[in-house]
């Protein structure tokens, strides 16, 4: 092992353990980074802008949309804060069945993939983020150019103190050439506004107008830009893309829409949409140059110095940053809140689009932690929760799929590591290959990046202590190639796989080159079945025709390519009858390379064809070895024999049903069949038993070859694809073997699983291990969906069952004590965290693996523990609002005052105010009676006129309208009754007294 990869993987080890315990010991004790106070935090500022919304201007409040979009978005990850309203916005879904008029919310928001990419650029500069927050408002065909920047200038100006000289605006300046009139209306409203002329500035089409694509919704917009720089004026700095001017804020105004022929008319309804970047607005507040030194970063560079053990982060950039460990530091820090929260959103890293990119960023992210921070392993799962700490608050999702997130950052992280020494060895082979000019090729060094995650400045340090060179032109031209690739959404999809059909031309070059169509046969040879230690023999065979995507039959493909391969044999298994195909490598028979990744395979006209991408050239007439992915194939044997044992085991208890679709994957198994009803809870029973009992009676799996019309006259025989069947046919029959003593009973599909059927198989029945059925569904109209696992996955969903199980008994048993205690009313908080702690556990049994019968009994244990402490809630709310009235009713009689203020117990909800108010009136206290709620920032008042008050002297309506001009809230109502909602930040220690003296008469 050379040296420089020995200290890439070796040398953070030396001080590993000491840096983790001192990790352990002061993580939990990080403080607010310097010079920043509570009141200008990020979690304030974010705050503060929903509030100035919702609370000034009636907007409502709607959550963040997962940075996962829907399919058929065309977007790897949600990257901007329209996303969620993209449908409104283009006029297919209508604003105003959804109540939204006006909206206003904080998205989060990926950029590491796509058109929009920032992966590459994160850690070089002070604002380039993977993963940021987007504050917007929104109007849907209500307020439209007037009151938008009004309310933009006024939250600035007035809520965050900016000072407005620093503040520059643009607008659209017109395009003569597009027809488009400049944007006057928005400059006049600017100036309007008080703000100055020579600052108030005009850009074209590229700045200042908006488009959704080319075809849709569009529009001018107008930016604030926050002049940072020593300058008084600086309008030559906006739109200059310089760091002393920051575009704050961009008001988007959708008046237009693009025609798909270029033109454009005028929306029937116009559309706001604003959107201020979370991070830049903080940094501005706080005063700092970078985002990376305010809190919404420092409490992770704290963390990361500790558990790493490099110098603390100081901030440096560029030539400056000699070592590059400000730049790990920045690195780290944005990678794993974008890791965090895409991977809490449900993504996961694999090699197809989102989880391609997943992936790139936590090796991106491993490797500055190791090679620049000299950081021990787990770096990244030990941030998980500083950055859970910064967002869980705002984004709930967050603290609720905490649990997983860090031990799939481990895993990926562990296979990476893997990987380096795997990249080692594939280096130095590569090394021992190149010719006297010594130079690596560029595409090689490359793979070393993207294959083995191997930085070019490692590649390059190993090289030269080899003497050789690097490409670096090639690398250059290669990187750029792949970027448009992840651009595109990253390496081809392992489930829909780039598939060249064979044309009617196609199949004649075959048949004059004489090409015979594929043997296949080997497709089912394995060894060591009989102990159920499976073995897959390699294959030698020839490649005897190539097809790529742009030039159909060829002799040749270089490295790098997307093609089909034919052989003369295989013993890999095209997809069909559901089970899905092998997967594996083509190797040179000479030198052991690998010259084929294939990732699918599928049969035409006899003919198999092996679709992937080739690592080497690869010509017509080479000798190649081919090897399968044996641990795929073996599970998918396991799942596809569990189907032939399903569809016997559900056709003793449903006599006519059939099977109608299935599916056989590494992961589950997926069985159709006709059914109008589904399956009650005693046909489930039965069926997960009598498949398990045919698994465990360990019974032999024949295969045989049949002429096609034997086959089809055996009894009980069973085919989804009879008419497809090939002649011979063959026949899979378990625990009953056609080869045996023909004395024996004849083979019986009314006894025994007898099938036609192409696919591959274990060789006995317990090999599968076990069968759990996870879960019943109506997949069409008829037609029922059962989905099952076996084999590992199958043991894990008996063990999750085992461990919920045991959380319920723990929640049960303190639920128990809780219920006996005489003092629970006083416990309301004690009452919330367990009814939090159910609805955690419902959550937990739908998301798990879990036996379909098992899960609706523990939903059920789940529901009843929910039930008690409802019944319990009910009673106790229904305790403390009688003690509530008796304590106005004591009072009133005997203080005789006129008005009594009453501030409520905190277990008593908003909406309870009506059910008081009510009671009050029917008890008919001799005292006019305000009722008090304070929840969180607002106070919720309830006032109520008494009927005995024969003068009238007391107006309810009064005394809220006073009551909500003390508390900068408002009021509504009558004389008798009226209502007050006013802001929680005037709650004072004496407001019962201030309450009790405004004159109501």
């Amino acid at each position: 092992m050379s040296h420089a990869i020995k200290c890439f993987q070796l040398r953070s080890h030396l001080r590993s353990q000491k840096n983790v315990c001192r990790f352990l010991r002061t993580s939990a004790s990080l403080r607010q980074p310097d010079g920043i106070s509570s009141s200008n935090s990020g979690k304030v500022i974010r705050r503060k802008f929903i509030d100035y919304f919702r609370e000034r201007h009636n907007h409502e409040f709607v959550p963040s949309s997962s940075v996962l979009p829907p399919e058929g978005t065309g977007l790897l990850f949600t990257n901007a804060g329209m996303n969620q309203f993209k449908d409104i916005i283009q006029g297919t879904a209508d604003a105003r069945s959804q109540n939204w008029r006006r909206v206003v919310n904080s998205q989060k928001c990926i950029r590491a993939g796509g058109k929009h990419n920032d992966l590459e650029d994160v850690g070089k500069d002070s604002y380039h983020h993977t993963f940021f927050e987007m504050l917007g408002n929104w109007s849907f065909g209500d307020y439209f150019k007037p009151e938008a920047c009004s309310m933009a200038w006024d939250l600035l100006t007035n809520v965050y103190m900016l000072p407005a000289d620093r503040l520059y605006v643009t607008y659209f300046e017109g395009d003569k050439g597009l027809g488009l009139p400049p944007d006057l209306g928005t400059r006049d409203i600017w100036l309007s506004l008080g703000v100055p002329a020579e600052r108030v500035l005009p850009f074209g089409i590229k700045d200042n107008f908006w488009e959704m694509g080319r075809e849709g919704p569009c529009g001018p917009s107008t930016e604030i830009h926050y002049n940072r720089s020593e300058l008084s004026e600086a309008p030559h700095l906006v739109n200059c893309d310089d760091p002393d001017m920051l575009e704050v804020w961009n008001l988007v105004f959708m008046e237009k829409f693009r025609e798909n022929n270029g033109s454009l008319r005028s929306l029937p309804m116009r559309h706001v949409d604003t959107g201020l970047g979370l991070e830049r607005l903080v940094a501005i507040l706080q005063g700092q140059r970078s985002n990376y030194d305010t809190d919404l970063f420092q409490p992770l560079m704290g963390a990361i110095h500790q558990y790493s053990g490099a110098r603390p982060y100081s901030g440096l950039y560029g030539s400056s940053d000699k070592d590059l460990v400000d730049t790990a530091y920045r690195v780290v820090a944005d990678h794993v809140r974008m890791l965090t929260v895409a991977i809490a959103d449900g993504c996961r890293p694999d090699y197809y689009k989102r989880g391609y990119i997943l992936k790139r960023v936590i090796r991106r992210a491993v490797r500055f932690a190791s090679e620049k921070l000299h950081s021990p392993p787990g770096l990244l799962s030990s941030l998980v929760p500083v950055v859970i700490e910064s967002l869980g608050d705002t984004y709930q999702e967050l603290r609720t799929n905490s649990q997983h997130v860090g031990s799939i950052i481990d895993r990926e992280e562990e296979q990476f590591l893997k990987s380096l020494k795997k990249g080692q060895k594939f280096l130095l082979k590569t090394f021992e290959k190149l010719g006297p000019e010594k130079v690596l090729p560029g595409e090689l060094a490359w793979k070393m990046y993207d294959g083995f995650g191997f930085p070019i400045d490692l590649t390059t340090l190993i090289a030269g202590e080899h003497g050789i060179k690097i490409d670096m032109e090639g690398y250059e031209k290669t990187r750029q190639k792949t970027h448009e690739i992840t651009s595109q959404g990253g390496i081809q999809n392992k489930q829909q796989p780039v598939r060249f059909a064979l044309t009617n031309e196609d199949l004649s070059a075959l048949n004059a080159q004489r090409v015979s169509p594929t043997d296949d046969s080997h497709k089912y040879q394995c060894l060591n079945a009989i102990h159920s230690q499976y073995e897959f023999p390699s294959l030698r065979a020839t490649v005897v025709a190539l097809k790529s995507e742009d030039n159909g039959m060829v002799q040749e493909v270089s490295s790098g390519v997307e093609c089909a391969v034919i052989l003369d044999r295989t013993n890999f298994y095209a997809e069909q009858g559901g089970q899905q195909s092998d997967e594996g490598k083509v190797i040179d028979t000479d030198t052991g390379d690998t010259l084929f990744n294939i990732s699918d395979v599928q049969s035409s006209n006899g003919y198999v064809l092996h679709f992937g991408e080739t690592e080497k050239p690869l010509r017509v007439g080479s000798q190649v070895e081919l090897c399968l992915d044996a641990e795929r194939r073996l599970a998918i044997m396991r799942n596809h024999t569990a189907t032939h044992l399903l569809n016997f085991a559900l056709h003793e208890i449903l006599p006519d049903s059939e099977q109608r679709g299935s599916l056989v994957s590494p992961e589950k198994l997926r069985f159709d069949f006709n059914s109008e009803l589904p399956l009650s809870r005693e046909e489930l029973g039965r069926l997960t038993g009598r498949c398990n009992e045919l698994i465990e009676s360990n019974h032999e799996v024949c295969q045989h070859q049949l002429p096609l019309a034997e086959a089809r006259a055996l009894p009980g025989i069973r085919a989804m694809f009879l008419e497809e069947s090939h002649d011979p046919a063959r026949v899979i029959s378990i625990g009953q073997d056609l080869e045996g003593d023909q004395s024996a009973p004849t083979v019986d599909g009314r006894i025994g699983s007898v099938e036609l059927c192409g696919g591959t198989h274990v060789r006995r029945t317990g090999h599968i291990g076990r069968l759990v059925i996870v879960s019943q569904k109506l997949a069409s109209g008829g037609i029922r969906r059962l989905t099952a696992v076996t084999g590992s996955a199958a043991k894990s969903a008996i063990h999750n069952e085992d461990v919920v199980k045991a959380e319920i008994s723990l929640c049960s048993q303190k639920i128990q004590e809780f219920l006996e205690d005489e003092d629970t009313l006083s416990k309301g908080k004690q009452l919330a965290s367990l009814l939090k702690w159910v609805t955690s556990l419902a959550e937990d049994i739908d998301e798990m693996n879990l036996d379909l019968l098992r899960r609706e009994d523990l939903k059920k244990e789940v529901d009843d523990l929910r039930d008690r402490l409802k019944k319990h809630e009910k009673r106790r709310k229904k305790t403390i609002i009688s003690k509530v009235l008796d304590e106005l009713e004591k009072e009133s009689l005997q203080s005789h005052a006129s008005k009594i203020v009453k501030v409520l117990p905190e277990d008593v909800e908003p909406w309870d105010l009506n059910v008081i108010g009510t009671q009050c009136q029917r008890r008919k206290l001799q005292s006019s009676v305000m009722l008090i709620c304070h929840r969180g920032e607002k106070i919720y008042c309830l006032c109520i006129a008494t009927p005995n008050d024969e003068a009238g002297r007391i107006s309810a309506l009064k005394w809220a309208q006073g009551t909500a001009r003390l508390l900068g809230g408002s009021a509504d109502g009558d004389d008798l009754v009226a209502r007050v909602t006013g802001k929680g930040v005037n709650y004072e220690e004496n407001l019962v007294r201030k309450l009790s003296k405004i004159d109501a008469s």
